[in-house]
């Protein structure tokens, strides 16, 4: 996984697989790692799917997945909430069963894809998701309230009220955005 913004952790345990397939676009710079079946097939490389050769139907679905994750992200700093991204999710996850499944045949329970391939690659994301709501983790992957970044990172401070994904960055062009509109509202009225 790349490194985070503001010197941030990654987020934990597979909720940081998560946060990778959210992060697999810079909205703001580029490039898309899912833009076309290379690409998202070094990034299955990276993030522990060796050898795994993506179809079409499999990218453009974990791009739809992507986006719709993305949007619940949004919604965990303030964004509205998105109907059409839940539709999306539920759509997609159709199409990728889970299991109960035992790691080594000891421990405790866990969901796990039910099938390989890209369909196994997005079930593993949503058991991720699942997980993570169950432990209460999952409202602290936020997106970057700054409109211009999205980059999803996860808000570990106490009472979760974190905005952006780097306040030397994000946060100081938030901050300059709303003195610039209160400069220019001062002039407007200044001239009136």
């Amino acid at each position: 996984m790349r490194g985070q913004p503001g010197g941030r952790t990654a987020a934990p345990d597979r909720l940081a697989l998560v946060q990778a397939f959210l992060n697999s676009v810079n909205v703001e710079f580029g490039p898309d790692e899912f833009a076309d079946l290379d690409g998202f097939a070094r990034w299955l490389e990276r993030n522990d799917w060796p050898g795994l050769r993506p179809d079409e139907p499999g990218r453009r679905d974990a791009i739809a997945l992507r986006e719709a994750l993305r949007a619940l992200a949004r919604e965990h700093n303030g964004g509205p909430p998105d109907p059409a991204a839940r539709r999306t999710v539920e759509h997609i996850s159709a199409g990728c069963p889970l299991v109960v499944g035992f790691d080594a045949g000891e421990g405790d329970p866990s969901l796990r894809a039910a099938q390989d391939g890209v369909r196994g690659v997005l079930a593993t994301v949503l058991a991720a998701v699942t997980r993570s709501v169950i432990d209460g983790s999952w409202p602290r992957l936020k997106a970057c309230h700054e409109h211009r970044c999205e980059w999803v990172y996860y808000d570990r401070s106490r009472n979760r009220s974190s905005r952006w994904c780097s306040m030397d960055v994000c946060g100081v062009r938030a901050k300059m955005r709303v003195y610039r509109e209160g400069r220019k509202a001062d002039t407007r009225i200044g001239s009136a």
